[in-house]
Order: structure tokens, then C-alpha cells, then sequence
């Protein structure tokens, strides 16, 4: 009997197809491993839906927007042990109070010098939402200071996006309401710049018009080029002529103005759709 011989190049392809199952086999026999279950009420939080970030020491930190001491949130750090496991530490429980923020939807953003940065969705003066800073003390724990109120006319809501930095220690932000366009008012882009006193002052750079063409209600962040632009997207709006009566959402940029700020409503920038 005679008996055919494989070529070598369909060795070496049975080789890497044999190779390529084995894996899939293996990522999908792969389990997720539980790090922390939250246990909610007062010693815990609830519900987390923001992302995480990690510090240089390899720690986890997050937000939710429920429970805690006060029912309104917390910020964890979760702490990788040696002998495996990971331990949770609630920094901060925020206060239903009137002057605190509460119910942190969005993720946190570090500094230089390791302090945390987030928002909360409502509370604060006005109960339109915060910006917060939370900064390390020496010997332990965490002091908090709201760094921003929004009232409404200059932003309400920021959701589930976290703030971002530019070099120069800015920070900038979506709410997902608010503005300056009354009852049409779709949310804004705003950014805090702090002064030597410690004090930070708010710019809305734009507000989003629901007119039919401008996208309004941005749930999600922002990112920033190396030219200074910042992108972003709206869950609804743009043109309605597939999504009517609300439009199916939008890609944006905002550009920096010739006078140095951002500033949506200025016809030089450049906005980007898809719809």
C-alpha cells in the first residue's frame, strides 16, 4: 500500500491549527476570580459602576454610588495581599447633608501627589451634583473636600465619565444635563482650573443645544489629544432623520479657542457626528 506523505509546510500548518485550539480551549475554560463582594448597608458599598484605577503599589480604587455609612456612596481601595486575597478599605462614606456630594456614578482620576479626584451625581449646595478631591493623611485615612457645586446653568448630573487632567493641573468633565439653553438644556463640557489659594474655578466650554443637529446628554468622559482638543460623545441627539424624535447620538470635538479657551459655541471649532 502506498502510503502518502504530508508536506512539510502542511505539517507546520497543522502544527499552528492544533496550537490555536488548544489555546481557545484554554481561555475558555479560564473562570473569573472574585476579588471583593459588596455587602452594602453601612459598611459597604453598593452597586459600583465605574472603573477602576490602580496606584503605583498596585491597589484598586473605585466609587459607588450607594451605601456607605449614609446611604449616598462610598470610594474603596481594594489591597492586594502577599499570601493572596485582597483586602477592602472604604476611604470615604459621603453625607447626605446639603453641602456633600452624593451618589458617585464616575470613576476617580489620581494626581502627582496621590490625591483622588471624582464627582458625584447629585448633592452638594445645590443638589446638582460635585466635584470632589480626596487627599491622603499622614498616618491614615482620607480627608474629602468638595471642590465645586454645580447649580444647574453651569452643568447637573455628571455621570458616569471621570474627570481628566492636562498638563498644566486642569481638570475637565462632562454633566449629563444642565446648561445654558433653559428647558433644551442637554448637558455640558466644563472644566476647573485651580488657583494658588486652593480654591478651583469653574468654565463651561460648552452646552449642549437640543436643537436637531447638536448632540446632547453626554453620560461618558472625555479624552484629550496632544494638541490640546478634547473628544467625547452624547447619548442621544444630532441629526433625527434615523432616531426620530431624539437622534440616535453623536462623536464631538471640542477645539481650543484663539483666545485660549475652549469654547463649544465658537464657530471655529470643529464638531464631529455619526448618527
Amino acid at each position: 500500500m502506498r502510503i502518502q506523505k504530508i508536506s512539510p509546510r502542511l505539517t507546520v500548518l497543522l502544527v499552528f491549527v492544533a496550537a490555536l485550539f488548544s489555546t481557545s480551549i484554554q481561555a475558555a475554560t479560564q473562570q473569573a476570580k472574585l476579588l471583593h463582594t459588596f455587602a452594602g448597608g453601612t459598611s459597604d458599598g453598593e452597586f459600583p459602576q465605574s472603573r477602576l484605577i490602580f496606584d503605583t503599589t498596585g491597589n484598586l480604587y473605585g466609587t459607588t454610588p450607594l451605601g456607605g455609612i449614609y446611604n449616598s456612596g462610598v470610594v474603596f481601595e481594594l489591597t492586594p495581599q502577599a499570601g493572596g486575597g485582597w483586602t477592602e478599605k472604604i476611604l470615604y462614606s459621603f453625607m447626605n447633608n446639603g453641602i456633600d456630594g452624593i451618589t458617585p456614578y464616575g470613576g476617580l482620576v489620581p494626581d502627582a501627589s496621590g490625591n483622588l479626584y471624582g464627582t458625584t451625581s447629585a448633592g452638594g449646595t445645590y443638589g446638582d451634583g460635585t466635584v470632589f478631591e480626596l487627599t491622603p493623611q499622614v498616618g491614615g485615612g482620607w480627608t474629602e473636600k468638595v471642590l465645586f457645586s454645580f447649580n444647574g446653568t453651569d452643568g447637573k448630573e455628571p455621570y458616569n465619565g471621570s474627570l481628566i487632567f492636562d498638563t498644566a493641573g486642569n481638570l475637565y468633565g462632562t454633566t449629563a444635563y444642565g446648561g445654558a439653553f433653559s428647558t433644551l438644556s442637554g448637558g455640558t463640557v466644563f472644566e476647573l482650573s485651580p488657583a494658588s489659594d486652593g480654591t478651583w474655578t469653574e468654565t463651561v466650554l460648552h452646552s449642549f443645544n437640543n436643537d436637531g443637529v447638536d448632540g446632547y446628554t453626554p453620560y461618558s468622559g472625555l479624552v484629550l489629544d496632544s494638541a490640546g482638543n478634547l473628544y467625547g460623545t452624547t447619548a442621544v441627539g444630532g441629526t433625527l432623520s434615523r432616531c426620530p424624535p431624539i437622534g440616535c447620538g453623536t462623536v464631538f470635538e471640542l477645539t481650543p479657542a484663539s483666545r485660549g479657551k475652549l469654547d463649544g459655541d465658537n464657530p471655529a471649532h470643529v464638531r464631529l457626528q455619526r448618527y
